[in-house]
């Protein structure tokens, strides 16, 4: 049985995430580091997030129907300053999809974002960063495979040729941004 306890906490969290994104993008810093007002609203919308697992389960078709999944995978897939949480969520999702209870496409999403902050390829090419002036993927493992790999979980196939990003700025400081994120990195516990 779907609980509208889900949607109807989840949205409010994400409309705070989506506007105070927005604020950001207005005022050009949005691609110049992890902004400390995005991350404040990340960890928070998790911990409350957090706190609906622990007293009604993981969200899932079943239980938060397919918006309250979508809310919910939306800040779990922002919650980037806390591993241990998302990493147990990614886990969820693979369970759960593995029932038939979870999108496949969202758990691709998710494994790739781990992968990459573990500063491992991802499998199925949904990460992207600024390189050299340009959006591009982040390494990807067995290129060869990947279409295959993302028609398993529902994406389409990927088209180097046509990946445009055209409201996207690149940093104002790449040197910086890099320098910055790496030291993120090693903060929040991704890296060593």
């Amino acid at each position: 049985m779907i609980d509208p306890v889900w949607t109807n906490k989840l949205k409010l969290l994400v409309e705070r995430d989506q506007f105070t994104r927005e604020a950001i993008l207005k005022r050009g810093t949005l691609n110049d580091t992890y902004h400390p007002e995005m991350e404040k609203v990340h960890l928070e919308n998790a911990s409350k997030l957090k706190k609906l697992i622990e007293k009604n389960g993981f969200p899932v078709l079943s239980n938060a129907g397919e918006e309250g999944v979508k809310l919910s995978w939306l800040i779990i897939q922002h919650a980037i300053s806390w591993p241990d949480f998302m990493k147990e969520c990614l886990l969820q999702m693979r369970l759960s999809a593995a029932a038939g209870d979870y999108p496949l496409d969202l758990v691709a999403y998710t494994d790739d974002r781990v992968a990459t902050f573990e500063n491992r390829p991802q499998l199925y090419g949904t990460q992207f960063d600024w390189v050299d002036g340009e959006m591009k993927p982040l390494p990807i493992e067995d290129v060869e495979q990947l279409d295959h790999r993302r028609k398993s979980m529902g994406l389409p196939p990927m088209d180097f040729d046509t990946l445009r990003f055209s409201d996207a700025k690149p940093p104002k400081d790449p040197e910086k941004k890099q320098l910055e994120y790496e030291a993120w990195l090693k903060k929040v516990n991704w890296r060593p």
